[in-house]
């Protein structure tokens, strides 16, 4: 039963995932285009109308050309799932295939005639370390293969992969909704971290001077984080990380403080206070329990003449605190573990294979879009346009379209056009201008 009511689910949500403004301000300036194919079609075909840019048959032959656009550009992208479920099946933390045995050995000839030899028991040992050694490599060329393509799709999707010093920055430091951790970047064999989306998100929090209400509050936010590892040795971190295989995270909304918690094997890190709130009761109490000891065993030596049992008790004393000094160590580091996986719980998005096919359509929408926007740049003007005029005019029709400023890509969207035949250089070899026909879609 749900116990709670609209604005509550919305507050608990916005408190782990947050909650973005359509008018929400941007850090820096991104080649990605935050518009649908259709919703961008649509808008262009009711531009050219309103402003007589193309007359209604034009308008209906950039439609015409916008689904042939789309069918070329699938073709173009096609293939980057082919070659990422080649280079994955080996290497996929959740694959449940199974590969027959004669594709992962590659020398079966040379144990059969060991066999007949008499030589089997060596020399099967050895075959199975050779054939062992041969699928590590695969393993690792596969990863590394990986790793290009990957990185090739992203950045033609409107990512931007972040440097070393901008993670090192995150470590050791965190929003108030996330977690200190202290990272070790040498677990890893291959790391990278891309995210777009730099702007200003909104997340609620609760403070004691507002009497713990919700406050909603600024916060810088990635709108996604896509994160690739691979570990230099097989871990145990509540899941098995086996060095073999390549992990893909996609997380959604991450303060940019945040980002280190996205990365396995990182310690919890206990603030100052926290390491007084454990520190100093089982102090305090330590001293008021042999202040108490003491009297009772000064007056028992006083008796008895031992001091045994003095010595004994503060050994008793010391354990014990020393003991609940330990369970609150561990409880306060678990409830941190425990923030970090319900914000995370909110903020995955996919993993693995679902993450790379994500990005893989992500990339082609990306591509279909700045085409189509080139394009049409293109066609609504009477003369040739040079490559710079080109640019600017992309990035005010989105400007126009969605009030967002980009970064236009010019040189990889004229690169796509001329290879669908879509434009062609003017006379002069510096301006674009409309081709007579754009390659046939069997072709690509």
């Amino acid at each position: 039963m749900d116990h709670g009511g609209p604005l509550t689910r919305s507050i608990a949500s916005a408190s782990t995932s947050g909650m973005i403004d359509p008018d929400a301000a941007h850090w820096s300036i991104e080649p990605f285009i935050p518009i649908t194919v259709q919703a961008l079609l649509d808008h262009l075909c009711s531009r050219a109308t309103s402003t007589a840019e193309l007359s209604p048959a034009d308008v209906d032959l950039f439609r015409q050309f916008a689904a042939r656009l789309e069918s070329l550009i699938h073709n173009r992208t096609q293939s980057n799932h082919q070659q990422f479920s080649n280079h994955y099946s080996e290497i996929d933390p959740d694959s449940d295939c199974r590969i027959p045995g004669e594709l992962i050995t590659t020398v079966p000839d040379a144990a059969s005639s060991a066999e007949a030899t008499g030589q089997r028991d060596s020399t099967k040992s050895d075959f199975d370390e050779v054939a062992s050694t041969e699928q590590d490599e695969r393993q690792r060329a596969n990863a590394k293969a990986l790793m290009e393509l990957c990185d090739k799709i992203l950045i033609s999707g409107g990512y931007r992969k972040l440097g070393q010093d901008e993670l090192e920055k995150c470590v050791g430091v965190a929003s108030q909704w996330g977690v200190p951790l202290k990272v070790d970047f040498s677990l890893f064999r291959h790391l990278a971290v891309y995210a777009r989306g730099d702007i200003i998100g909104k997340r609620f929090r609760r403070r004691l001077r507002s009497l713990y209400r919700p406050e909603l509050v600024d916060v810088a936010i990635y709108q996604r984080v896509v994160v690739l590892f691979q570990v230099d040795e097989t871990l145990d971190l509540g899941e098995q990380l086996s060095d073999t295989e390549l992990h893909l995270r996609m997380f959604k909304n991450i303060p940019k403080q945040d980002v280190d918690m996205l990365l396995p094997g990182g310690k919890v890190l206990l603030s100052k206070l926290d390491q007084a709130k454990i520190i100093v009761p089982s102090l305090g109490g330590w001293l008021l329990s042999l202040q108490k000891i003491g009297r009772f065993v000064l007056m028992f030596v006083a008796l008895t003449m031992y001091t045994t049992a003095f010595v004994f008790a503060l050994a008793i004393a010391a354990v014990g605190y020393l003991v609940k000094s330990v369970f609150s160590y561990f409880q306060t580091r678990n409830r941190y573990l425990l923030d970090l996986t319900r914000n995370l719980y909110f903020q995955k998005l996919d993993t693995n294979a679902g993450a790379a096919y994500r990005i893989i359509q992500q990339a082609h929408r990306q591509s279909t879009v700045e085409a189509m926007l080139a394009y049409y740049a293109v066609v609504t003007e009477s003369k040739p346009i040079s490559t710079r005029r080109l640019r600017r005019k992309c990035e005010r029709l989105v400007r126009e379209a969605i009030r967002v400023e980009i970064d236009f890509q010019v040189d990889r969207t004229l690169e796509t056009l001329r290879e669908l035949g879509a434009i062609e250089l003017a006379g002069d070899g510096e301006r674009w201008i409309k081709s007579a026909e754009m390659i046939p879609v069997d072709n690509i």
